[in-house]
């Protein structure tokens, strides 16, 4: 039995600049991993089936997991595997903090380690770019700052925060959320000196708090004690504090009745 745990990231900021001809979008973004995981243990069969539990439930049938588990049979080995996973999720669905594209990741990397099969980083960067956009990110494992379609990245040093961070009740679809943003066509470019000057922000938060009313109203309750980004597509709201005493003096105002938490980087 082996067991791994699947870290979360932020996104400090993101910049939707274009979508391009295969469907996708040009971005800028920072990601930065965080204190949330989930855990999946893996075990191996005899047979060649493989069968996800989950405590919740819908994800035993409908897992990105299964696309990584694909491309290691068909790109890879060239035949069916037989393993048991156990998921025990922590990191909310639909939240912007890439829980499913980190899962996807750890799956890959476990598979590389369960099954002997001495895939390099960069191999199995490349086989994750085919699974999803922010996958490779995961294996990649550090801080970095992402262009393309998410699977450019640049490993860069990012200050440890405190993350007061307000979940939402709404799974928020990536899909819905890039169908429904407008581009404008003189979109400027972000840099890494406009993030550490504080002159970024995230293309969907209008959107998103457009249409969910209820992450507008904890939007306008976080406003109070600073400056309130969106981590990815949604639907997760938080402020950035370089001192832990001042992110508990934060966490501490907030009314008790909201699904909010203090959460460090990694």
């Amino acid at each position: 039995m082996h067991r791994f745990k699947s870290y979360a990231k932020v996104n400090r900021f993101i910049n939707i600049l274009e979508k391009r001809k295969d469907g996708f979008h040009n971005i800028q973004s920072l990601f930065q991993f965080i204190n949330l995981y989930d855990t999946l243990t893996f075990k191996k069969r005899r047979d060649n089936q493989c069968c996800i539990k989950s405590n919740i439930r819908e994800l035993e049938k409908n897992n990105i997991i299964k696309k990584s588990i694909s491309v290691i049979e068909d790109r890879v080995l060239g035949h069916k595997i037989g393993i048991d996973i156990q998921l025990q999720k922590r990191i909310p669905l639909g939240s912007g903090l890439g829980g499913g594209s980190s899962n996807a990741a750890t799956t890959l990397h476990a598979l590389n380690v369960i099954f002997d099969l001495k895939l390099s980083k960069d191999k199995l960067i490349k086989l994750a770019s085919t699974v999803g956009s922010d996958v490779p990110f995961f294996i990649n494992n550090k801080n970095a700052w992402v262009e393309g379609k998410g699977d450019i990245l640049t490993n860069i040093y990012i200050s440890p925060c405190v993350f007061i961070m307000a979940f939402s009740k709404h799974r928020v679809s990536t899909s819905e959320m890039y169908d429904g943003i407008s581009i404008e066509s003189n979109r400027v470019s972000s840099s890494y000196e406009d993030f550490l000057n504080g002159h970024i922000s995230n293309t969907f938060k209008s959107l998103v708090l457009r249409k969910y009313p209820s992450i507008k109203k904890m939007n306008s309750i976080l406003e109070k004690f600073g400056p309130v980004y969106l981590s990815g597509s949604g639907g997760t709201l938080f402020i950035a504090e370089n001192d832990i005493t001042k992110a508990k003096e934060v966490f501490e105002k907030i009314p008790k009745k909201y699904n909010v938490k203090l959460i460090t980087s990694y």
